[in-house]
């Protein structure tokens, strides 16, 4: 039917714009919640490694092969890098494909890792405090 008055015309436009917008809200929602439940780290803490039997990376020269130690972690479950891509490489191949379920390193390490690799990968807590640097 053709729409006779103006005030019918302004109705159906405001109605158009209102199932626009639900939609629109709707659409955004879902996508979030799906997005979101991709995002969860499949490692949660290092008790969760040391149950799983996962091998563990490091840096090389770090002191963090000893802090792991204190925390039980079985020498023979870490590996050592030296690069950021040996930690990509590493992370990419996971625990049984001859790489490592995650990396144990300094934050600032990790961040400067996670500004060059940032899809794929994140860091989990908790953060561990060790007695710190002395020169």
């Amino acid at each position: 039917e053709r729409l006779q008055s103006n005030l019918a015309r302004f109705v159906v436009i405001v109605w158009v714009f209102v199932v626009l917008i639900l939609t629109s809200s709707y659409t955004a929602s879902l996508t979030s919640i799906l997005t979101f439940q991709q995002l969860r780290p499949t490692v949660t803490s290092i008790q969760s490694l040391i149950r799983n039997g996962d091998y563990i990376g490091y840096l090389e020269g770090s002191f963090v092969p000893s802090l792991l130690e204190r925390m039980n972690v079985d020498k023979s479950k870490l590996r050592e890098y030296s690069t950021a891509e040996q930690y990509k490489e590493g992370l990419t191949r996971g625990s049984s494909g001859g790489g490592v379920s995650a990396i144990v390193d300094e934050i600032p390490y990790i961040k400067l890792f996670l500004a060059k690799y940032c899809t794929g990968f994140s860091m989990v807590g908790p953060t561990y405090k060790n007695g710190g640097f002395g020169f």
